[in-house]
């Protein structure tokens, strides 16, 4: 029967139990919403990081490409008139093939002619013919590169391809680069000239940040769209003569922009924006070349250098993505007001029976309820007064073997273990203690438990006694750890696999920056396993796994860790590496190994490897990103052994 004491218990722990519940839900509910914005802000932020750093490595080709061109040994044979204009046309449409990124690539004279011109047209390089050759002697990327010394790239801003003084069509958005070429004497002989076609590299930039109904956009620094907007604003200025620009639609954000702020919400929208300044994004990927740089010249739009990179979430779709968490945060509210209202029942009438029961009726409860499970009774002092035959089931030990000795001689001595002092402690003061400790059985073998200590107080004469229920989860422990090592180890050599070996990296780059030092990933690729699997079956092929992988553990320090990715790539985190050349030397110890023969039976067999090597935080200071530079620099060397015709491979009976 419900009484005045049963209400007068509920309310006693409902009211502050609600309140304060009540008053954390209204704090969540009212920083969700910035919490998910700062979500949304740094995945975007994130995105729009690695499309630039995307577009410097992109940058730094082009570059690079264009000082080989300019520089090449067959431009020298022609200008030695050892080659003629039609070899090196031939040349230029290989390169334009390989790379498929240039629309043109044109060798201009010192008086500013086209000598040769290679245009990529529909996916196939061809060379223009002489009378379609023109004079580019007006244009800036000649003038200025012709009259520059050596060493020095002129860059242009972006804009559409004209030809003979119109726009071509389809468009064509291009960036010009040129260089000064020089002969064997050191006298100037014109210009090479690269025009690289824009839209391939921006769509790379943008198609990453198009995340949960984004729009990704690209403007001037006049705020004209180049990409992203709707039908007729893209190139607004260039074809039409009247400029569309970003404002007309969202002047708030474009007020922002010109503020410098990157990530903001409007009316419309929230916007994560990065201005491209021409000059810190190439010369941040060319600050250790001793290289001169122009920048755009008259008669180009200087606007067109130093572009808006950015992305906005409209107003709808960010509703769309902060609703859900709100009606989940009500579901969530409901239901544990169900539950603190059914614990605060629970607890007035848990608590009603207290008052009208005697003590020794609370404690043999407590006994009851723990029957089939281990149940000990101390004394103050934590003296064993009563056992249950579940504790003897448990440890060995008799109740007449037990009782009168203190609770501390089932605990087995391990470091870091809390003393049973202050275990009782804590179950005097909170009523209640719960913890896993490792015991011993009267047989000396040693067992994990899960204890539940509780502390009655008799409010009679205020004496305490515990009551310890314990539950062997010896087992549960061991099968918790063997799934942790098969979830974590390869099944075959039992090294780390991909999942321990990307969260072992995650902890050495962190170690790593916080202590100052090197690490150097290792990625490895077995040359010429394949025919082996493909001649001796897998069993073999397993054999040489194993083999390779504790060749390559004896190999390294007993920190560094050895892990088999999967098939016969292997990878190895050295820590603490003094340079580059330390760990290149690591890399040579381990191809030594790996690549001397293995006896097995009447085999002998040799593989090769392939070894590329990243370093950290020099190379790169994202894990993905360094273990891709690795995967990289491994798949680089092997192209270059099998050129050369050094991968190794050998199978003897």
């Amino acid at each position: 029967m419900i009484n005045l004491g049963h209400i007068k218990s509920f309310l006693v722990c409902f009211a502050p139990l609600s309140a304060v519940f009540l008053l954390l839900v209204g704090l969540l509910a009212w920083d969700g919403t910035s919490v998910r914005e700062k979500s949304i802000a740094d995945d975007q932020r994130f995105a729009l990081d690695k499309s630039i750093s995307s577009l410097q490595e992109r940058i730094d080709i082009v570059v690079s490409d264009l000082l080989i061109l300019s520089e090449s040994t067959h431009l020298a044979a022609v200008l030695e008139g050892r080659a003629s204009f039609e070899q090196l046309a031939d040349e230029y449409k290989l390169f334009t093939l390989r790379r498929s990124i240039y629309d043109q690539i044109r060798y201009l004279d010192n008086d500013g002619d086209e000598t040769v011109r290679v245009n990529y047209g529909s996916g196939i390089p061809y060379a223009v013919s002489g009378r379609d050759l023109q004079n580019k002697a007006s244009r800036p990327y000649f003038n200025l590169a012709q009259n520059a010394p050596r060493g020095t790239v002129y860059i242009s801003g972006i804009d559409l391809n004209e030809e003979f003084g119109e726009i071509e069509k389809p468009i064509k958005p291009v960036i010009r680069l040129s260089a000064p070429v020089f002969d064997q004497f050191g006298d100037r002989q014109g210009v090479v000239v690269l025009n690289l076609r824009a839209a391939p590299i921006l769509d790379e930039v943008i198609a990453p940040l198009a995340l949960e109904g984004a729009k990704p956009f690209v403007l001037d620094h006049d705020g004209n769209w180049i990409l992203g907007g709707q039908s007729g604003e893209n190139w607004a200025l260039d074809l039409t003569g009247t400029a569309r620009v970003f404002a007309d639609r969202f002047p708030n954000a474009w007020e922002n922009m010109r503020l410098g702020l990157q990530s903001f919400e409007t009316d419309t929208g929230f916007y994560s924006v990065q201005l491209l300044d021409a000059s810190d994004l190439f010369l941040a990927r060319n600050a250790s070349r001793a290289l001169s740089v122009i920048f755009g010249g008259e008669g180009e739009t200087d606007s067109r250098l130093n572009l808006y990179v950015g992305t906005y979430l409209p107003s709808d779709t960010l509703s769309a993505l902060l609703w859900p968490e709100r009606g989940t945060l009500i579901i969530v509210t409901v239901a544990f007001m169900l539950l603190i209202a059914l614990g605060s029942a629970a607890y007035a009438w848990t608590r009603q029976r207290q008052l009208v029961a005697s003590f020794d009726a609370r404690l043999s409860e407590q006994v009851l309820r723990a029957s089939k499970n281990s149940v000990v009774v101390a004394d103050q002092d934590g003296i064993i007064a009563k056992v249950n035959p579940g504790f003897t089931a448990m440890t060995g030990y008799l109740p007449n073997e037990a009782i009168g000795k203190p609770l501390s001689f089932l605990r087995a001595e391990r470091e870091d273990t809390e003393q049973l002092d202050e275990i009782l402690m804590a179950a005097r003061a909170n009523g209640i203690w719960e913890g896993e400790v490792r015991n011993r059985r009267k047989s000396g073998d040693f067992f994990y438990s899960n204890v539940v200590i509780s502390a009655i107080t008799d409010p009679g004469d205020s004496d305490v006694n515990f009551v310890e229920m314990g539950l062997d989860i010896s087992r549960h422990m061991e099968n918790a750890q063997e799934l942790w090592r098969q979830a974590n180890h390869d099944a075959l050599t039992c090294l780390p696999n991909r999942l321990l070996f990307e969260d072992r990296l995650e902890v050495a780059c962190g170690h790593s920056e916080a202590e100052g030092h090197s690490i150097a990933l290792l990625y490895i690729d077995l040359d010429g396993f394949k025919p082996i699997n493909d001649r001796y079956g897998h069993e073999v092929g397993d054999q040489v796994l194993r083999k390779v992988g504790e060749r390559i553990k004896n190999t390294v320090r007993t920190g560094d860790t050895v892990a088999r990715l999967g098939g016969d790539e292997f990878a190895v985190i050295a820590d603490d590496v003094k340079n580059k050349e330390e760990a290149e030397w690591v890399a040579q110890k381990i191809a030594a190994s790996v690549q001397r023969p293995m006896e097995m039976g009447a085999l002998s067999i040799s593989v090769g490897a392939s070894i590329g090597v990243a370093m950290f935080p020099e190379d790169s200071a994202e894990t993905v990103a360094l273990l891709g530079l690795a995967d990289d620099k491994m798949y680089k060397q092997k192209r270059i052994r099998k050129m050369n015709g050094t991968e190794n491979m050998r199978l003897v009976e």
